[in-house]
């Protein structure tokens, strides 16, 4: 039976296996335990989880959670040995233990969009003076939306973090309320459920603004880290892994129907109708660690200004990126 992907609805206190591993040991290697967010991180995941024969050279056991709070005893206590996170979660790690993880890639960039049927908000600066609803109060959502409302010198903005992000969705169908600001895949979902007249739309994109103002060509929201002690014994295979999931986000890019087939077929959290339609809105991205700390910092310097303890209270040093 195919899961609603509303996070009210996740199992929020299991992981849910999606493939078996018989075990540790696989051909003298170690099967790697993998565990990702239910919805568009597990999508990402789509063609590894669905195609065995894509993961011939990196045995691989994946599982995915219905939260953060889930996923983090795990990777924590070593139950599991890599894991799909939000970058400042990542980094927070990080700044209590740096001996814990390291980050092996950006694997999706910001999928923010204000959601209207006013056909009069086009820009940011249409805000002032309204209401809008916030997904993410205390996350990157709300302190990449303060950044830029502060740039652009607008103040009259009521931000109001009471809804769920499901039920903001569910809200702005339905007409209670006006404005949105939404993630991936609940913006879809909203403008799938509406029937109003106008009806709803993307009035703008916060990575549009955010490469506007000056700070970057988008920003990160999530990573994928791995245990620092499997990457130190495993450097060849935790490589091997990394391409592996580079090809699979790229497969779920370009292969949307595919790749919705999969979710519904695999469990993965999220609604095949609403997948394949999210998709190109979603930001998959695959940046290794390498090449991905200016951008990086880019959104966590936001994170000292607004919340510096979200993220352990500096910037990660050189060796949270694996080389």
């Amino acid at each position: 039976m195919l899961r609603l992907f509303f996070p009210v609805l996740l199992s929020a206190f299991l992981l849910a296996p999606l493939s078996a591993a018989g075990g540790r040991e696989h051909a003298g290697e170690t099967v790697l335990r993998v565990a990702t967010l239910s919805g568009p991180s597990a999508l990402s995941m789509a063609r590894m989880v669905c195609d065995p024969s894509a993961n011939v050279s990196v045995p691989a056991h994946f599982e995915t959670a219905g939260s953060v709070d889930v996923l983090l005893p795990k990777l924590i206590t070593g139950d599991i040995d890599i894991g799909i996170l939000p970058v400042n979660v990542a980094a927070k790690l990080h700044a209590a233990d740096p001996g814990l993880l390291v980050m092996g890639a950006v694997t999706g960039l910001g999928m923010l969009s204000v959601v209207t049927r006013d056909s009069n908000l086009t820009r940011l600066a249409d805000l002032d003076g309204k209401r809008l609803y916030v997904a993410g109060q205390g996350a990157t959502p709300e302190y990449v939306l303060r950044t830029l409302l502060k740039k652009a010198g607008i103040t009259n903005v009521s931000l109001d973090f009471s809804l769920s992000t499901a039920d903001m969705a569910a809200a702005l169908a339905s007409g209670r309320i006006s404005y949105a600001l939404l993630p991936e895949p609940f913006t879809t979902l909203a403008l799938e459920r509406d029937s109003g007249d106008p009806p709803l739309f993307r009035a703008f994109l916060l990575a549009d603004l955010w490469s506007e103002y000056g700070f970057g060509e988008n920003f990160p929201m999530t990573v994928c880290v791995i245990r620092r002690s499997v990457a130190e014994k495993n450097p060849g295979q935790i490589a091997s892994f990394l391409e592996s999931y580079r090809e699979s986000l790229l497969w779920t890019r370009e292969n949307p129907e595919a790749a919705a087939k999969c979710a519904q077929k695999a469990d993965l959290g999220i609604l095949a109708e609403v997948a394949e339609k999210a998709i190109s809105h979603s930001g998959y991205t695959f940046i290794h660690a390498s090449e991905a700390r200016p951008l990086v910092e880019s959104l966590l310097s936001v994170y000292l200004e607004y919340a510096p303890a979200a993220i352990g209270g500096k910037l990660p040093d050189v060796s949270f990126y694996l080389k």
